[in-house]
């Protein structure tokens, strides 16, 4: 086992951490597919920087040389490709009859008349305004694009860095804002190496702390804690070496590795200590314990297992992996519990690991559950029709649940991250593009005068809706074009369209000739293809799907051409679907594995149900209290029904297991669940006192949907505690099952 350990210590400390939209996909996806076709095309559209600020007139002389100063000194950082500012931004005009791209602040103006002017032709830029300064010219932002082979972790945090070095120096003058998907996936890594940390530290402290609380033994703490940093130890190496990383599903294995594994450890204890008690020798005592709860701790860690390993079937590969790599991790704590603890026990010198009398605590669960199992026996209807009316008014709050997810949506609003994101929503437009790849299916089929007015149309309708805020397309490209040509014969500030193909033809060489950037970011080399990007808010799944039918059914109304809907928006929006439909199925798939068990474990149908309706209940008061709370389903709160399912098996079957020992040594199902309710029960409690204590620790975290999780899960395991402790034994009296019973085991 040492041996293991110091081979894991390397592999494990290489671990990474991203945050990648693409990631959600698996590469046969046709929303992928899509988005590829973007980036092949036109690039891509998540490798931009933004770094904003407000001032109360953005168009004066001394702010102006500082956004010029400051543009060149961005230029000088490494990685960086471009960097486009107002002081940078080209305008189009027609020297004599040739197109000229010449920049608009070619030298900082003094005089207000120039400054005016400068203002109104910034402004009126349909490819400035919104983008790099507001129409009131109150707010400014910089455009950095990395270069795409160096777009990577490492660099990101250099490009970072030197940013906020840069920046620093004119902290008193200006309050920059930073931002772009680039920014985020790294500030979103930093935010989540710390965090895993914390909860690894607070949890294992929390836990700690109980543990001597509990049984007052040295032995007793570090047994179950060598147990599960190892356990955590090895999956983080296995995660790795199978080429994964951590992202805010898989962050939150720690905490539950670390009390999946303290609880079973906590049950083969307690059997050990059990057995000495009643007089049997060491190693008497440590077979009974392999023996007894040997099997039911491997039928809990492979139901747990089944629970995660059912998410396997997501198509939503964070998931996938999350699913696989927490059930590779439970194994894991059986294997080493089941292993390292009879070692450990042999070599102890103590009888006993725990001291459990050496406190009130114990005596006092000892009373409250013979109570509980003493009501039990008497009052199982009244408990079962109370369980019944209240999980009936607990699940009238899933009516309130809603699927809803948002690029944004792990942080809290008050981050500054949020802050930030929200300044260049409310100050010049949102960051997150809806991409439409009109395909002609013919060169120069994107240049004709039919479809450039229907796109134009397509804008309008576009701009229609409350949540987007700025669209870009050839049309505007050409309409500019088309101004600059006409406005020496005729005065008119209406931008409109050519009414011939031959002069858009004519227009698209002259950009062509002087190599305009703005056209190879809307159509193809061939100009059979053209782009159309609007400019979405953060609206939420649910909300951009709505949008998205509305705009299907125009798309088909409007548009006989190939229409491809994609961008980053699109990859968070369709993600919903995909989670609801991998939720239920992993959830259908592990009821009907935990029932297959219960069946060969039982051959009794009645048992099925009895032992999934305390399985049931926590996930209908998870669902419930996410109804209450207005906690939406998403990418990371999604996987909590799993956790939670996880978590009641393992008390369920622990507490059956146990049932099933005390009917063969009894026979007498009464006698037999009270033995059961009181011994086992103990446990139970402990195990989710310690689970509630590391899973609290989420409600620190930065993150909301993680600081939920916490939430949710602490009131999954109390409910999962009652289910355990009274819904289940009721149920046995209610339904009398016919319960085969094999051969007495023989005492040790």
């Amino acid at each position: 086992m040492i041996l293991l350990i110091f081979l894991a210590i390397y592999p494990a400390s290489q671990i990474t951490t991203d945050f990648n939209l693409e990631g959600f996909y698996r590469e046969d996806d046709p929303v992928i597919e899509d988005y590829q076709l973007l980036e092949d095309e036109f690039g891509r559209d998540d490798n931009t920087i933004l770094i904003g600020f407000r001032a109360d007139d953005i168009i004066k002389p001394e702010i102006l040389r500082d956004i010029r100063d400051l543009t060149h000194r961005f230029e000088e950082i490494p990685y960086i490709e471009s960097v486009r500012s107002i002081t940078n931004a080209e305008q189009i005009r027609n020297v004599q009859d040739q197109l000229d791209f010449s920049p608009y602040i070619p030298e900082i103006p003094e005089s207000d008349d120039e400054l005016s002017s400068l203002k109104s032709s910034l402004t009126e830029d349909p490819f400035l305004s919104g983008l790099l300064i507001n129409q009131n010219a109150t707010a400014t932002s910089f455009l950095l694009t990395i270069r795409e082979a160096d777009n990577t972790y490492p660099n990101r945090n250099v490009i970072i860095n030197q940013i906020n070095e840069i920046t620093g120096e004119y902290s008193g003058d200006y309050t920059f804002r930073k931002s772009g998907i680039p920014f985020f996936r790294n500030q979103y890594v930093n935010l989540l190496n710390g965090e895993i940390f914390i909860y690894i530290g607070l949890s294992s402290v929390l836990i700690i702390l109980l543990l001597w609380y509990l049984y007052r033994s040295i032995w007793g703490v570090l047994f179950p804690m060598i147990i599960v940093w190892t356990t955590l130890l090895f999956t983080v190496a296995i995660i790795h070496l199978t080429g994964g990383y951590l992202e805010i599903m898989s962050s939150t294995i720690a905490p539950i590795l670390l009390c999946v594994g303290v609880a079973d450890a906590v049950h083969m204890i307690s059997k050990y200590d059990d057995a000495r008690e009643s007089g049997i020798k060491k190693r008497a005592s440590i077979i009974e314990m392999l023996k007894t709860l040997g099997s039911a701790t491997f039928l809990t860690s492979v139901t747990t297992a089944i629970g995660f390993a059912s998410l396997l079937s997501s198509s939503v590969v964070p998931m996938a992996r999350f699913g696989a790599y927490t059930a590779a991790g439970v194994l894991l704590a059986y294997v080493i519990t089941i292993f390292f603890l009879p070692v450990a026990l042999s070599k102890s010198r103590k009888s006993r690991v725990f001291n459990e009398k050496s406190g009130s605590f114990y005596p006092a669960i000892q009373t409250i559950l013979s109570r509980i199992s003493a009501i039990n026996r008497v009052h199982y209807k009244k408990i079962l029709l109370f369980g019944l009316v209240g999980t009936t008014i607990v699940a009238l709050g899933i009516k309130n649940v809603d699927v809803n997810g948002k690029v944004f949506d792990d942080l809290g609003d008050d981050t500054q991250l949020m802050q930030d994101s929200r300044f260049f929503s409310e100050q010049l437009a949102p960051q997150f593009p809806m991409e439409f790849i009109i395909n002609t299916g013919e060169p120069d089929g994107a240049g004709t005068i039919d479809l450039l007015q229907r796109v134009d149309q397509f804008e309008e309708f576009l701009l229609g809706f409350d949540e987007i805020h700025r669209v870009i397309g050839l049309n505007q490209l050409i309409k500019e074009v088309h101004y600059i040509f006409r406005e020496n014969n005729e005065v008119t500030d209406a931008r409109t369209l050519p009414d011939s193909d031959a002069t858009i033809a004519q227009y698209l060489l002259l950009l062509e000739i002087n190599d305009a950037p703005e056209l190879n970011r809307l159509t193809d080399f061939d100009y059979s293809k053209l782009r159309v990007t609007a400019f979405t808010e953060d609206a939420g799944s649910k909300r951009i799907n709505e949008i998205r039918d509305e705009i299907d059914g125009y798309i088909y109304d409007h548009f006989t051409e190939d229409v491809t809907v994609t961008g980053t928006t699109i990859l968070s929006a369709d993600l919903t679907d995909k989670i609801v439909y991998s939720l239920v199925w992993s959830i259908l798939i592990a009821l009907v594995a935990i029932s297959l068990i219960m069946t060969l474990l039982f051959r009794n149908v009645k048992m099925v149900l009895i032992s999934l309706v305390p399985n049931v209940i926590p996930l209908l008061v998870i669902a419930s209290v996410m109804g209450f709370l207005n906690v939406d389903i998403k990418p990371s709160t999604a996987v909590i029904f799993t956790i939670a399912l996880g978590i009641a098996v393992d008390d369920s079957i622990h507490y059956l297991a146990r049932f099933r020992i005390e009917m063969q040594r009894r026979g007498v199902m009464n006698a037999a669940l009270s033995a059961t309710t009181i011994k086992t029960g103990r446990a139970i409690v402990v195990t989710s006192f310690i689970l509630i204590a590391g899973f609290g620790t989420l409600i620190t975290s930065a993150f909301a949907s993680t600081a939920m999780m916490g939430i949710l899960v602490c009131s999954t395991i109390f409910a999962a505690l009652i289910a355990d402790l009274f819904i289940l034994p009721s149920l046995f009296y209610w339904l009398r099952p016919d319960i085969k019973i094999g051969k007495k085991p023989e005492l040790l």
